[in-house]
């Protein structure tokens, strides 16, 4: 795999500009995620968001500042993943089994149901105020919690959790499905 380094947004190189110590700083990171998650395909997605979040960084030319940037870089995307797991629950994920859970395909009418429904409820967030859809996106389908949701706007956590009721209740008052 090839490793491309983006300019930082003064023009300069944020990657070291010898080739040979990017390559040597992407095994060292592809390392650092293999011996926490194993055999994971995830591991080149993770890497690659190391990357691209020190994209925009100046100064890695120098070694051992470009060395302890990356790593706690790839700290915080590791930490960052494990809050996304946690938040959606990734442990308690079930594999799909055709024989445990059903063909899909041959109910049009759970397709169409599933389909009106997700109008429905599309239908119902446009017409939420703006403020309140957006706390609605970050929590369900972005996945952050209620203190990040609140820093991130600047507002309290009882106002995050207020929109976030006001939000569900209109959705279940017009779809009756909160899944």
């Amino acid at each position: 795999m090839a490793v491309t380094h983006p300019q930082s947004t003064d023009g300069s190189s944020a990657a070291p500009a010898d080739p040979a110590r990017a390559l040597a700083l992407h095994a060292a990171v592809s390392a650092f995620f293999r011996r926490r998650l194993g055999a994971d395909a995830e591991v080149e997605d993770l890497v690659q968001e190391v990357f691209v979040r020190a994209a925009d960084q100046v100064g890695l030319d120098d070694e051992a500042y470009a060395r302890a940037y990356v790593f706690r870089t790839a700290a915080s995307v590791w930490a960052d993943r494990h809050r996304r797991r946690l938040a959606r629950r990734a442990d308690q994920h079930v594999p799909f089994d055709p024989e445990r859970h059903g063909e899909t395909d041959d109910d049009p009418a759970g397709r169409l149901d599933a389909r009106e429904t997700l109008r429905a409820a599309t239908a119902v967030l446009l017409t939420l105020p703006e403020r309140t859809r957006t706390i609605f996106v970050l929590r369900r389908i972005e996945g952050m919690t209620v203190r990040e949701i609140a820093g991130r706007l600047g507002i309290s956590g009882s106002a995050v959790e207020k929109h976030m009721a006001k939000a569900l209740e209109r959705l279940l008052a017009r779809t009756g499905d909160l899944r």
